[in-house]
């Protein structure tokens, strides 16, 4: 891995974040001009500017939901995204640092494989599956549900706690966890569900 960094800034629009040779962006059911993309010192920013229009989002009743895909390279060693609504979904990648932060709606990782993750949101869902990390991953949610299931990295610990809500662990492997693992998994809901499955 190399040195960059990504940082995606969304206001509305569903956010999909994967590997790919080069870095690329693709639109589904939007428009281009809601986005600007800033490439500089190792740096690559992805910015949306203005909202979707009213008139794209009755066509997702019928063609799915405004979404831009991003293509992230090989050398991008961090990625950080922040969005004030919808879905993030970040899936298949390898990298150093992953911090994502969802006002209302639903942060995802899927098949990951990083130092470090942090997923945020404050009213909806933070999920991560087949997430295996060197040191610390994440998930906090405000109001909704902390949901971790899948693989994790072998001889990890595993914190699951919601503080007012149902905390639950399914997965026996899951239950016996060290807690002096060099790897350690959080999983925390203030008001909700936190789950460890």
């Amino acid at each position: 891995m190399g040195n960059k960094k990504f940082i995606a800034e969304t206001k509305d629009v569903r956010l999909t974040v994967k590997r790919a040779d080069t870095f690329g962006v693709s639109f589904v059911n939007c428009e281009q001009d809601i986005l600007r993309v800033e490439e500089a010192q190792n740096v690559i920013r992805l910015i949306q500017t203005k909202k979707v229009s009213a008139s794209n989002w009755l066509r997702w009743f019928t063609q799915g939901m405004p979404e831009i895909v991003v293509g992230l390279p090989h050398d991008v060693e961090v990625c950080e995204v922040e969005s004030d609504s919808n879905q993030v979904l970040i899936t298949d990648i390898e990298i150093g640092k992953l911090y994502v932060e969802v006002g209302n709606g639903k942060v995802e990782v899927v098949n990951l494989k990083a130092d470090d993750v942090f997923l945020k949101c404050y009213n909806g869902l933070a999920s991560a599956t087949n997430v295996e990390v060197t040191h610390v991953c994440t998930l906090d949610t405000l109001n909704g549900m902390s949901i971790l299931e899948g693989t994790i990295t072998k001889d990890a610990s595993l914190e699951v706690d919601c503080e007012n809500g149902v905390t639950e662990v399914s997965d026996k492997k899951k239950v016996n966890c060290k807690n002096d693992g060099f790897a350690h998994y959080m999983v925390h809901c203030l008001n909700g569900k936190a789950i460890a499955k």
